[in-house]
């Protein structure tokens, strides 16, 4: 696959522990949703209620919340993208059972010789 662009860096996996359903949220999360809610408050169409911010807590709140604002600022990303193709490993050919019963093959001799 040919690079789109110079410099990639590749970015390591969260690891599992870094989410959690019931952990109280973040103040970066917190900042995060009362733009997001700003947002929402511009793009609401008149009489459309709006979220009520002060009852999410949780970080499984705040991510449904912000899936769904991300989803409604970029309509063309709403939909899951499509996983890449997993590269498959170099596997070495088996040998048929036709090879298996052909004789084996003359081995390398080494510089050492027998005793006679």
């Amino acid at each position: 696959m040919k690079k789109k662009y110079k410099l990639m860096q590749k970015v390591p996996k969260s690891p599992k522990s870094a989410y959690n359903h019931g952990r109280f949220i973040s103040s970066l999360i917190e900042h995060q949703i009362k733009h997001f809610h700003e947002v929402e408050k511009s793009l609401a169409k008149p009489g459309e209620p709006l979220t009520d911010i002060s009852k999410i807590k949780t970080e499984l709140h705040a991510s449904k919340y912000l899936q769904k604002m991300t989803a409604r600022l970029h309509p063309q990303g709403a939909e899951r993208p499509q996983k890449a193709a997993k590269t498959k490993k170099a596997v070495k050919p088996k040998r048929s059972r036709s090879a298996a019963k052909r004789k084996p093959r003359a081995k390398a001799k080494s510089g050492r010789r027998k005793k006679e």
